[in-house]
């Protein structure tokens, strides 16, 4: 059986059309997707929400708190320690003259867990001047609502995220927040402790412990790096 041969030319061609038309099967589009389609952090973002939190007092003729008044601060202070910003503000209202009371409720706030730089007292002149106003400011995170099942999760033909993916991480690190203000930026990091950092050096290099060590009594903690 006699077979014509191919021209060399027309051999070339047909391999070339052929990896061609290979090469344009692996030429993917364009993605449209968005990124709220494709991450889970931006379809479900955790918000913040701010609020100032704040009470009256007004104080007996004598310029002390009542009973009542006190019980009020105790929950105004736990308030602010569980949820708050620094600083807690007592203001005074009017052109003052209530700065003995004032004094008053910032050394009862000190008394109760604060420092003294966390309870600053100023003076409004919009405020009444009968009473001083204690206010803070208050962060709450708002967690994204997950439940989402309004579409099959069983055949996904494009191999994408379900609707629903993500959301449970996001919501409930949102609740485990425990400042939500962090949100808005990074925290600066306190100064340098240069004499406690010069006492571990020194016990490392003497292979000695550096933290605390246990106490096998269990009845305390023995710091070594005193």
């Amino acid at each position: 059986m006699n077979r014509t041969p191919i021209p060399t030319f027309r051999l070339r061609l047909v391999l070339a059309l052929a990896f061609g038309a290979v090469l344009s099967a692996c030429n993917y589009g364009t993605s449209t997707a968005t990124q709220e389609e494709t991450d889970y952090r931006a379809r479900y973002p955790i918000g913040v929400e701010s609020e100032v939190v704040e009470t009256v007092l007004h104080g007996t003729a004598g310029g002390t708190l009542t009973t009542d008044e006190n019980v009020l601060l105790d929950a105004f202070v736990k308030a602010y320690i569980d949820r708050g910003q620094a600083p807690l503000i007592v203001a005074m209202g009017g052109g003052g003259g209530r700065e003995a009371f004032a004094a008053t409720v910032q050394q009862a706030a000190i008394d109760r867990g604060l420092a003294r730089s966390e309870v600053l007292v100023g003076l409004d002149p919009a405020l009444p001047d009968d009473g001083l106003v204690l206010s803070f400011i208050s962060y709450t995170a708002v967690v994204p609502e997950c439940g989402h099942w309004y579409e099959e999760s069983s055949h996904n033909f494009l191999n994408a995220n379900s609707v629903n993916f993500g959301c449970a991480t996001q919501h409930n690190l949102g609740l485990m927040l425990a400042d939500p203000s962090d949100l808005y930026g990074k925290t600066q990091m306190e100064p340098r402790d240069g004499q406690r950092t010069a006492i571990v050096i020194d016990l490392f290099r003497k292979g000695q412990i550096t933290g605390a060590e246990y106490n096998s009594s269990g009845t305390s903690i023995v710091d070594v790096g005193q």
